[in-house]
């Protein structure tokens, strides 16, 4: 098992319309930034996947949220503002064979 780091994970309610923080320990944190030259200017093409090992991990992709590390906030509007936040995209389920985990893709 892969864990350079915690994670935060802010679930989306479709019932409140709000969210859910759930903290996720031993967590992989992989981040990668790219970019290229094309004729219209610089194109980057950065990434980031976030594999989680427990069930702690995002349901709703383009609604729920993670941050890195514990994180704690008083409103969404404070959040959004102080905080390094990533969309989940994607959710791969790999919870199978001798490394079962889930590779959320954010951005």
């Amino acid at each position: 098992m892969l864990a350079n780091s915690d994670c935060t994970v802010y679930l989306f309610d479709k019932q409140t319309e709000g969210f859910v923080r759930k903290y996720a320990e031993k967590v992989y944190w992989c981040e990668n930034k790219s970019g290229s030259i094309v004729k219209s200017g610089m194109q980057t093409s950065d990434s980031t996947r976030v594999y989680f090992y427990d069930d702690n991990v995002p349901k709703t992709p383009a609604k729920d949220m993670l941050v890195r590390g514990k994180c704690e906030f008083e409103s969404m509007k404070m959040f959004r503002a102080e905080y390094d936040f990533v969309t989940v995209m994607s959710i791969d389920d790999y919870m199978f064979g001798g490394l079962p985990h889930m590779e959320v893709s954010v951005k």
